[in-house]
């Protein structure tokens, strides 16, 4: 009898293997969208990264988020100051510092990019919709580790929020609970970066995130979180600063 454990690759592998396909796909597609454009990779990151934010976003915060060098950044900031579709100014928080804002003409291209077909969301078209609530769940929860081990910049997680109480309706189908607008939600209105996101403090991160994960849609109801035997933190309403 044929053992296919011995023959085959160990799963974390041939999951790597599968995603760097998707990967391959969405790289080479968004270069032939983004050659029309006339804009690179990076260029584009920079622009849906200004389109999502408030103001006084610094050339140190753009390097920041999408993992490249200052000097990077500026190649493109620069880049993208000649092309008419960002300028800078004085930020408002900080004078010593040149906040980076998206033009008229640039906040138009972060439209038309947006509204360009993503290859990788006809594919994730043939999961179902279990399917594609548990890849999410699954690639959050692959987000924030490599987030902590440092391979990624810390986004605006809702796993990372103050306001983010997970498991609080666990009999629901919208088990977790937003304290900030004061809704339910389930795995799927998760978002990775919100613009109301608030960094809660690391204990009470720590106590969330090990509630979150260890927990799971449609299993045996999980503990309130203050009640006696689970994490000890209170998130009814959110922690002091």
């Amino acid at each position: 009898m044929i053992d296919f454990d011995a023959l085959s690759a160990p799963l974390p592998q041939a999951l790597a293997s599968a995603v760097r396909r998707l990967a391959q796909l969405a790289h080479t597609h968004a270069w032939n969208q983004w050659a029309v454009q006339r804009l690179t990779p990076t260029q584009r990151r920079i622009l849906d990264f200004l389109g999502s934010r408030h103001d006084n976003i610094t050339l140190t915060a753009v390097a920041r988020e999408l993992g490249v060098t200052a000097a990077t950044a500026s190649d493109s900031v620069s880049a993208l100051e000649t092309k008419g579709l960002l300028r800078k100014r004085r930020s408002h928080v900080d004078g010593r510092a040149l906040a980076l804002m998206l033009t008229t003409e640039g906040r138009h291209s972060v439209t038309q990019l947006a509204a360009l077909p993503d290859p990788l969301q006809t594919a994730f078209g043939s999961l179902s919709g279990d399917e594609q609530e548990l890849f999410y769940r699954s690639a959050m929860k692959m987000l924030r580790d490599l987030q902590e081990s440092g391979a990624l910049p810390v986004s605006r997680m809702c796993v990372r929020c103050r306001y983010f109480d997970p498991f609080r309706h666990s009999d629901s189908a919208t088990p977790h609970h937003c304290n900030l607008v004061g809704a339910a939600l389930a795995d799927r209105h998760l978002r990775i970066d919100c613009p109301e996101h608030e960094p809660g403090d690391k204990q009470t991160q720590l106590a969330l995130w090990s509630r979150f994960s260890r927990c799971a849609p449609g299993a045996p109801p999980c503990p309130a979180a203050d009640a006696p035997g689970s994490d000890g933190v209170d998130q009814s309403s959110p922690p002091p600063d």
